[in-house]
């Protein structure tokens, strides 16, 4: 079982954000699940939405169709892997990750999306949700 922090402002007030499994990326960009103590590091709150939003966008539209739950989940941002860097490309990449952005449920607003060109043939996405509970939320994916 996760440990739970329940005396965290997170947990007291954020409920509707929801608690996840921690995830973060490595030095290749790679992300994984958290261990400590040889168990899931668990996330709540703002971390659990940001957590939430990066797997979103990682997630190839229509990959999780055999659930019906899940069956328009994930981000079309993967059909432009192949697409030469331009700026036509990092608006593409922006209008994308706004449909995904636009269609979750914790998400009050999308305040901004930053696409940036990035090293090694990867653009950095940066963004700003204000989460329903009137929280700002700001981070970063490198696709």
């Amino acid at each position: 079982m996760l440990v739970i922090d329940e005396e965290s402002d997170d947990y007291k007030f954020y409920k509707t954000l929801n608690e996840d499994v921690q995830l973060k990326p490595d030095e290749h960009n790679r992300w994984d699940l958290q261990m400590e103590n040889r168990d899931y590091v668990n996330v709540t709150g703002n971390q659990s939405l940001h957590n939430a939003i990066c797997i979103a966008i990682m997630t190839r539209y229509g990959e999780l169709k055999e659930n019906p739950l899940y069956d328009e989940f994930g981000c079309h941002l993967h059909e432009l892997i192949k697409a030469n860097k331009s700026s036509m490309v990092e608006y593409e990449i922006e209008l994308f990750v706004a449909e995904v952005l636009e269609n979750m449920r914790r998400i009050q607003e999308v305040n901004w999306i930053e696409v940036t060109d990035s090293e090694d043939s990867k653009y950095k996405i940066t963004f700003n949700v204000t989460s329903i509970s009137d929280e700002m939320v700001e981070g970063s994916v490198e696709v």
